[in-house]
């Protein structure tokens, strides 16, 4: 337990200056973890060479553009449109990619490990795109949500089942994961939302992108009945993306995807949950911000 406290101690401070350096740095930190994240993936399904290429070229041709572009266009709506437009292509070419691999393999690799592989990396590149969509466009407070629910909820879940523990959740999954731990993780990331919130109507009083979800009234119910729900449900999806990444793991015969976080695992390991929750609190942001409730730059 006191290497998975101290890790998390230094993982939290890199993660923090990362966001207080300038926004290209968060941009390369984010594309890096993605490209880590990807190779652990491909290592774990023995992804041979070719489907490692094909992997890396077909994230790298996602990213690329709306991450640069990002650095020239200020207009946020602008951004988005460019983004989605320019992703869904090169979903499209990726796939293609994969189709291809499959001929071209045929005989050494079942097409079943291809496109499972194809689906994976579209899987990870997709889902953290998100997260880099919530800064870009909505602002940094609302990126910090995905994390906020993901790592509060990983971490009530864990003491939660560590000290309380009784009933297995999905023991042919996740052996040690417990119904009290996953209930105790949904609370947690409920409260933490409910904290974060709080702090950020008191004392920072954004007036945009993060007005259209919480008021800007800071003794307003509202706005915590909404975080509150926030937690609940990503706390819910946190849990599902943990444990699909445990599937993962079990099929492959690897307690863990990496090493690089002692007491934790790898990239994936830390950022199973984020893949759960990032779409679905961006496409929530898109929601509202479509609906016409102010203007999307705090």
């Amino acid at each position: 337990m006191k290497t998975r406290i101290i890790t998390g101690a230094v993982a939290l401070a890199v993660f923090i200056a990362v966001l207080l350096a300038p926004p290209i740095v968060f941009t390369i930190a984010l594309a890096a973890v993605i490209f880590m994240m990807l190779f652990e993936c491909y290592t774990a399904t023995k992804a041979d060479n070719a489907m490692k290429v094909v992997g890396f070229i077909s994230a790298a041709l996602t990213l690329a553009i709306p991450m640069i572009f990002s650095l020239f266009v200020d207009d946020a709506a602008l951004r988005l449109m460019i983004s989605y437009v320019y992703v869904f292509a090169m979903v499209i070419v990726s796939i293609m990619l994969y189709m291809a691999l499959a001929v071209f393999e045929h005989g050494k690799r079942d097409y079943k490990d291809i496109l499972s592989s194809g689906f994976m990396t579209l899987y990870i590149v997709i889902s953290m795109g998100c997260v880099w969509l919530a800064k870009s466009v909505y602002g940094t407070p609302y990126m910090l949500l995905i994390f906020i629910c993901a790592w509060s909820c990983d971490t009530f879940a864990y003491f939660s089942g560590r000290f309380l523990g009784r009933h297995k959740l999905i023991p042919n999954v996740s052996p040690k994961k417990t119904v009290e731990g996953s209930i105790g993780g949904v609370i947690g990331a409920a409260i933490a939302c409910l904290i974060y919130t709080f702090i950020v109507n008191m004392y920072f009083h954004y007036s945009g992108a993060w007005n259209l979800i919480f008021t800007i009234n800071p003794t307003g119910i509202r706005s915590y009945v909404i975080a509150a729900i926030y937690g609940l449900v990503c706390g819910t999806l946190s849990q599902i993306g943990d444990l699909t990444a445990s599937a993962i793991k079990r099929d492959s015969g690897i307690k863990d995807f990496g090493w690089i976080f002692p007491g934790h695992g790898g990239f994936m390991d830390r950022f199973d949950s984020v893949l759960y929750i990032a779409p679905i609190i961006h496409f929530i942001m898109l929601i509202s911000f479509t609906t016409g409730a102010g203007t999307f730059i705090d």
